[in-house]
């Protein structure tokens, strides 16, 4: 009979022992959890920010390839025949606020002009193309603050030769667009964007391009 008891009583031990690794198995696999999650979590915050930089440098490069395609096109000096704001007047174009009221103010191309944010070049058939920063728009954010448009070079009879068409959006609203032109430099370019890094703040994207017009 004592036999037996004692036998009864190491059962009991090995019964509470077994409880007590359950709450530790329990324990660890609580931690193990937490663990994966956290990486989870960080995993996925780098997968968005890469997503949201490899999205916006995108953006950055199609939008300087199309102007240095634009740029290089363009006359070192305006054509004689026909002046800037004449072929803007030909095809019906309202220059953008602050332009040049003048064509003597084009002495070299392209050209950029602070006042009104603008870039303008001249092809070879003397059809003029504008790229403008922070034009006003109720269809870009911001009133366009981070907004550039284009007006191509086209002759009067194509459609679209006088609108002015939306390029790119979400730049920086101040510096989304640095220019600067010379006769004698060529024309430097910079394009800026923000994204979203892994802590959620907004880090800044920045790509420059620098290119002589070929005529």
């Amino acid at each position: 009979m004592m036999m037996a008891l004692n036998h009864g009583r190491l059962r009991g031990g090995e019964e509470g022992f077994t409880l007590i690794e359950l709450m530790i198995s329990m324990a660890m696999g609580l931690v193990i959890i937490a663990g994966l999650a956290s990486v989870f979590i960080t995993n996925s915050k780098v997968t968005s920010s890469v997503s949201s930089r490899t999205e916006r440098m995108g953006d950055l490069y199609l939008a300087s390839q199309l102007m240095q395609s634009g740029l290089r096109e363009s006359l070192n000096v305006p054509s004689a025949t026909n002046p800037i704001l004449t072929d803007l007047a030909s095809r019906g174009v309202t220059p953008p606020t602050g332009y040049p009221a003048s064509n003597a103010t084009f002495t070299s191309l392209p050209y950029w002009d602070a006042t009104s944010k603008t870039l303008t070049y001249q092809n070879m058939e003397g059809h003029v193309g504008i790229f403008q920063y922070q034009r006003p728009s109720t269809n870009c954010p911001a009133n366009g603050a981070g907004c550039i448009f284009w007006l191509r070079p086209l002759a009067a009879a194509d459609s679209g030769s006088a609108t002015f068409q939306e390029m790119m959006r979400d730049l920086s609203t101040t510096n989304g667009l640095i220019v600067s032109a010379s006769a004698t430099a060529g024309v430097s370019v910079t394009l800026q964007a923000s994204y979203m890094n892994e802590q959620h703040q907004s880090s800044v994207l920045s790509l420059g391009f620098k290119i002589w017009p070929r005529n």
